[in-house]
């Protein structure tokens, strides 16, 4: 059977530079909704911020709130998230938990502009509020499910998964929020959540 073709150079540089300039779009749009706020940004505004004919973020984005899903795509936690728990259902919840506490703790720190904007303008915006709930649904989902496999290898006592899971990155995002930063509050955060679920 003859080998699949491989794709010739110039189309696969055109892919590329097509991936670069969608990323700086995301990337422009995310410093401009936090900052100026969603409904204060246009898309002239991106496509000034990243020397783009206005035309062109139209060839990318379709609309702001298509901007908008895609940012939460790539900088929520939850892709993460997903490939965090896909290889993880049989470790220990306490290992796991203590993994995902401190990843969402460290990309909020990396992105400070993304809690900026989905905490200023899902009090106010509809569709980031929805956005928001989108991914938030998921990540409760996929961790909650984790959780439910922890129960079932009777490594936790029954109760509602969403619980613990929801307590999380509450808490987490509420530490973000605070004037100062507190060292090993993740690890206590999990061990404390751990107390109240553990199988006796």
């Amino acid at each position: 059977m003859p080998a699949p073709a491989r794709r010739p150079i110039a189309t696969r540089q055109r892919a590329a530079q097509a991936d670069r300039r969608r990323a700086e779009l995301i990337d422009a749009a995310l410093r401009l909704f936090a900052d100026r706020g969603f409904r204060g940004t246009t898309i002239a505004d991106i496509a000034a911020a990243t020397g783009t004919a206005h035309g062109l973020v139209y060839h990318y984005f379709r609309s702001k709130d298509e901007l908008l899903d895609a940012i939460l795509e790539r900088y929520s936690f939850l892709p993460q998230l997903r490939a965090l728990l896909a290889v993880s259902p049989d470790r220990p919840a306490g290992d796991v938990l203590n993994e995902v506490a401190v990843g969402f703790s460290r990309l909020l720190d990396e992105r400070p502009e993304l809690l900026r904007l989905v905490v200023t303008e899902s009090q106010t915006n509809p569709i980031v509020a929805a956005a928001l709930a989108r991914i938030t649904d998921e990540g409760l989902v996929v961790l909650s499910e984790y959780l439910r496999a922890r129960i079932a290898a009777g490594e936790l006592r029954l109760h509602d998964p969403t619980v613990p899971a929801r307590a999380l990155f509450w808490a987490i995002i509420t530490k973000h929020l605070g004037p100062r930063r507190v060292d090993g509050f993740e690890t206590d955060l999990v061990a404390v959540l751990l107390d109240g679920i553990r199988a006796s």
